[in-house]
C-alpha cells in the first residue's frame, strides 16, 4: 500500500514509471515534488484514494527511463544536456508566428500564447547556459557547490512551471480537437511535448541532481 504521506518525488524516484501516472492525473511531481501525495491531491481536488489506486494498478510497468537516482552524477549531467537542453533549443517560434498571422485576428489568445512562449524560451536559454557553464562542471569535478546558486536554479524551475501552466491554459490543454489548421495542430503537439519534457527535466534536477550534489558537499 502506498503511503499518502510520502512525497511525490520519492514515489517517482522509487518507481520512475509513476511519472507517467502523475502526468495523467495532473499532479505536479517536478516543481512540487517535495509535497506529500496527500497534499498534491488536495491541490488538484483529487481524492487521494483514487490516486493511490491508479498508482498501484500501474505498479511494475516499465518506464523506459534509466534509474538516475543511482547513476553517476556526471552521466546524469550529460543526459540532461543531450535529452533535455538540446530539446529546448528546437524551434517552435516559427510555427507559433505562422499561426498568429493566420488566425490571430479572431483568436487573441494566440498572440498571448506566442508571447508567453517567447519569454519562457528566453529565460530557459539563460538558465541552461548557467547550468552548462557553471553548475555541471562543478558536478563533474565533485564541487564545491554554491547552495544559493542551486536555490536560484530551483526558483527558475518554479517560474518555468508557472509559465507552462499558462501555456496549457491558453491552448485549451493542448487539445488537438481545437486546432485551427495543421500548423496549429503541430504547434499544440510541440508545446505538449515540451511540457512533458520539461516536467521530466525539472524532476531530474530538483529531485535527483541537486540533492545528490549538495549531499556530497
Amino acid at each position: 500500500m502506498i503511503d499518502p504521506s510520502r512525497t511525490v518525488a520519492d514515489l517517482v524516484l522509487e518507481q520512475p514509471s509513476r511519472a507517467r501516472v502523475f502526468e495523467g492525473l495532473g499532479v505536479d511531481y517536478c516543481c512540487g515534488g517535495k509535497q506529500s501525495l496527500s497534499a498534491a491531491c488536495d491541490a488538484r481536488g483529487l481524492p487521494v484514494e483514487d490516486a493511490v489506486a491508479v498508482l498501484e494498478s500501474a505498479a511494475g510497468e516499465p518506464s523506459g527511463e534509466r534509474d538516475w537516482a543511482n547513476a553517476p552524477l556526471s552521466e546524469l549531467c550529460d543526459h540532461i544536456v543531450t535529452a533535455h537542453h538540446d530539446h529546448l533549443r528546437e524551434e517552435l517560434d516559427g510555427l507559433l508566428e505562422k499561426v498568429v498571422r493566420a488566425h490571430g485576428d479572431g483568436h487573441p489568445a494566440l498572440s498571448e500564447l506566442r508571447d508567453t512562449f517567447a519569454v519562457l524560451r528566453s529565460e530557459l536559454e539563460e538558465h541552461i547556459v548557467t547550468e552548462e557553464t557553471q553548475l555541471f562542471p562543478l558536478v563533474r569535478s565533485g564541487g564545491p557547490y554554491d547552495a544559493e546558486q542551486v536555490a536560484e536554479l530551483e526558483h527558475d524551475h518554479e517560474w518555468a512551471g508557472s509559465a507552462l501552466a499558462k501555456l496549457r491554459d491558453l491552448s485549451d490543454g493542448y487539445d488537438l480537437d481545437h486546432a485551427l489548421c495543421n500548423t496549429h495542430r503541430a504547434t499544440l503537439d510541440g508545446l505538449r511535448e515540451l511540457e512533458l519534457d520539461l516536467h521530466q527535466h525539472i524532476h531530474e534536477e530538483n529531485n535527483v541532481l541537486f540533492p545528490r550534489a549538495l549531499a556530497t558537499a
